[in-house]
């Protein structure tokens, strides 16, 4: 027995062998009299028209169903589309160098990290640089701790995130000697700053 047969049988549509009813057909040697009013009378009713119609549709509709429901060999169709696991395995493995190659070249400009310092990725070597916000490279920190972080290298605010970059300081104050303010240029700015 197939599985269709078995889903046919399951949902009642097809009558196994045991439950086949034997349909009564008159043998052609037997005499049919014409005076028996069942023989001569044999019409249906309404009702039993109406209820082997709606048997019938629903028989249709049911092996209808299990047809669809029926395994069908996917053929050839498929395996023309489907590589072999060489190809998939080579396409895999030139995305990923690809991604992992454009990882490595990018470039990001230079900004404050979460840790505060000035970091820099080009060609896929980042730099950091502890850099003071008094622009000086060999400044431990000569403002009060921060808030945030405690760092004494924070001027008004945290450095950890911060998007902005201190570019230039230009003094108040004129020193005994000089004719001009001091002022000091970040090293690190991307532009040259002109006085």
């Amino acid at each position: 027995m197939s599985t269709n047969d078995l889903l046919a049988s399951i949902a009642g549509i097809t009558e196994t062998p045991e439950t086949a009813r034997p349909e009564s057909v008159e043998d052609e040697d037997d005499e049919i009299c014409y005076d028996d009013p069942e023989l001569l009378d044999s019409f249906d009713s309404p009702k039993e028209e109406e209820l082997a119609t709606t048997s019938r549709s629903r028989a249709r509709i049911n092996i209808r169903e299990l047809q669809s429901l029926a395994f069908r060999g996917a053929g050839i169709e498929t395996s023309r589309y489907m590589p072999d696991s060489a190809a998939l395995i080579s396409t895999n493995r030139a995305r990923r160098q690809h991604t992992e190659k454009q990882a490595d070249l990018r470039e990001e400009p230079i900004h404050h990290d979460k840790t505060g310092k000035l970091s820099c990725t080009t060609k896929g070597q980042t730099e950091t640089f502890d850099l003071c916000d008094c622009l000086n490279p060999r400044c431990d920190g000569c403002h009060w701790p921060c808030q945030n972080c405690s760092s004494r290298k924070c001027l008004i605010q945290c450095r950890q995130n911060r998007k902005e970059m201190i570019a230039k300081i230009e003094e108040m104050y004129t020193p005994e000697g000089n004719l001009e303010h001091e002022s000091s240029t970040n090293p690190y700015y991307p532009i040259p700053i002109r006085d």
